[in-house]
């Protein structure tokens, strides 16, 4: 690994260790204020939306390629300098509807900057800042690993800052990982050799087809479907789970935060090894296997919420951080360089919109339906057939559209 590249996995765990504490606390910490689970679902509704916003840009970064990483940078240092004062007001007007007012703006903030623009192309991209490509999938494999680390010593904490009422906090620590995060872009990073791009329209998607081939464009579908699908399913009930064990008289809170953090450690040990993983089986099998076994845990959760289905979605959700997201950028990166962003536009406008609908779903079962697990296994099963649906909808598209040579062959 080269210098380089160990930088990169320093400030990626330190990023990571800042997102989860803020993702972790605010949420629940807002939540144990005002004892109203609505308002931990509003901490997801808002990302979402947010995300749904950044899929519009996916044409302007199409055309700022060449400077991406820099543009990033300076993107994470000014949302670093808005969270400082997003903080210092929080800690300042301390009233319900204050609180909650400025936590949503900073997640909204956070959610475009760290979760939309990044999907878009620097998700995948980042690791040819640091890294060879003869590297790519273990810089992957290891960031996913030290993510499930950065979760478990940020979730511990979270646990330990929402129960002493600090949880505000959080917005400054995570201030600082952003202007690391952007110091290791700026000064460590290196631009990729640059590719001649494709011929976009106005919403970056290429106008030509590539020569994809079928493995490759199996692994894109799995991928299509399983995101949205992921986060479908945890937007309806899997983000809330240590709220609902509580209502459900399953376990404790605190004790499902524990669990979150000590059953994401196979996980962790996966991601670190992931070299070795892939050779078990390909990234498009890990991509198709784990989000089936993930709704079928899910299912048998809210059939009969119990304590194993809980360590089942638990240990899953770590796998899926581990196992499936290098998976995913693996694949990712097999494609073409000027179809990538045309790519991610699709994913990440699904991933908005199932999350949204799913958020608001979940609000009105848990405001109108009474926690009614049936309601909630409605939602899930209705984020799996619209999944499942993708593929049929893009089948056009550049990247997942069959040859006139394999068209020729099914319909023989």
């Amino acid at each position: 690994m080269t210098a380089r590249g160990r930088w990169f996995l320093g400030a990626s765990f330190l990023s990571s260790l800042g997102d989860v504490l803020v993702v972790t606390a605010v949420p629940f910490g807002v939540g144990s204020e005002t004892g109203r689970i609505q308002f931990s679902v509003v901490f997801w509704l808002v990302p979402a939306l947010a995300v749904l916003v950044a899929s519009f840009a996916g044409g302007h970064l199409a055309r700022r390629v060449g400077t991406a990483r820099l543009d990033y940078a300076m993107l994470l240092l000014g949302i670093a300098a808005v969270e400082v004062m997003i903080s210092l007001l929080t800690l300042w007007l301390r009233g319900t509807l204050e609180t909650l007012i400025l936590s949503i703006v900073f997640v909204a903030l956070y959610a475009f900057a760290k979760e939309g623009i990044p999907r878009l192309f620097y998700q995948v991209a980042v690791y040819r800042y640091f890294v060879d490509g003869d590297e790519y999938g273990r810089l992957a494999g290891m960031k996913a690993g030290l993510d499930i680390a950065a979760a478990l010593v940020a979730t511990v904490v979270a646990a330990a800052i929402v129960a002493t009422n600090t949880w505000r906090y959080a917005f400054l620590f995570d201030a600082v990982t952003f202007v690391v995060l952007a110091a290791t872009l700026w000064f460590a990073g290196r631009d990729a050799a640059p590719e001649r791009p494709a011929p976009t329209d106005d919403t970056g998607e290429p106008a030509a087809a590539p020569r994809v081939s079928p493995a490759l464009r199996t692994g894109l579908i799995a991928v299509l479907v399983a995101i949205p699908l992921f986060h479908g399913v945890n937007a309806a009930f899997v983000n809330y789970l240590p709220l609902l064990n509580k209502e459900f008289g399953v376990m404790a809170a605190s004790t499902s935060i524990l669990l979150l953090a000590v059953l994401r450690l196979p996980g962790m040990l996966l991601g670190l090894a992931y070299d070795r993983v892939r050779r078990w089986a390909s990234p498009r099998t890990w991509a198709t296997a784990l989000p089936i076994v993930f709704v079928a845990m899910a299912a048998t959760y809210l059939i009969q919420p119990n304590v194993w289905s809980v360590y089942g979605l638990l240990l899953l959700g770590g796998l899926n951080i581990g196992v499936f997201g290098p998976s995913d950028a693996v694949i990712r990166n097999q494609i073409p360089g000027p179809y990538l962003i045309g790519f991610n536009v699709i994913v990440l406008r699904w991933l908005g919109v199932f999350q949204a609908l799913a958020c608001v779903g979940a609000m009105l079962v848990f405001t109108y339906g009474g926690m009614n697990t049936a309601w909630l296994g409605g939602i899930v099963a209705a984020a799996v057939i619209g999944g499942l649906l993708l593929p049929r909808v893009h089948a056009r598209h550049p990247v997942l559209a069959r040859t006139a040579d394999e068209e020729t062959r099914v319909t023989v």
